[in-house]
């Protein structure tokens, strides 16, 4: 249950980085930047839990992860108060299609990793992990 709670963060933050992302060229020229943050996180998280073989190994890359995206939330603040309009956008522009694919990507590895890691999420200190990773992606919010 614990690893379903944390995928379930998992996606709600990178649903929100999605819907602040939304937007192109132009006047939304600071979305493929943030955009591209998110995804590097991502996939360093993505890249520590398929290498992770001990609970304090996950540990240490949920940790790195809730730590990096709450180094992000400012920004995603700022550009969703900024960008009100972009939480109704059902579809990204064509313009940050190649980036939102990529997320998309990046997001499967991190679910394929984290169901490997799923064994590691019943130890106190994985437990620990997870609930910081869970404040930093409430804190999107």
């Amino acid at each position: 249950m614990k690893a379903n709670k944390t995928m379930a963060w998992m996606v709600m933050g990178l649903l929100v980085a999605g819907l602040a992302a939304c937007g192109g060229g132009g006047k939304y020229a600071s979305a493929k930047s943030l955009i591209n943050r998110q995804i590097a996180i991502m996939e360093s998280y993505a890249d520590a839990m398929e290498k992770a073989g001990s609970a304090p190994d996950v540990a240490r890359a949920l940790n790195a992860y809730a730590a990096a995206t709450k180094d992000l939330v400012p920004a995603m603040k700022k550009f969703q108060e900024q960008f009100p309009e972009m939480k109704e956008q059902a579809e990204p522009p064509v313009e940050l299609k190649p980036e939102m694919d990529k997320m998309q990507q990046v997001m499967g590895r991190i679910m394929s990793a984290s169901i490997k890691a799923a064994q590691y999420m019943q130890d106190p200190v994985v437990q620990e992990a997870q609930k910081k990773l869970g404040e930093a992606m409430s804190s999107m919010n």
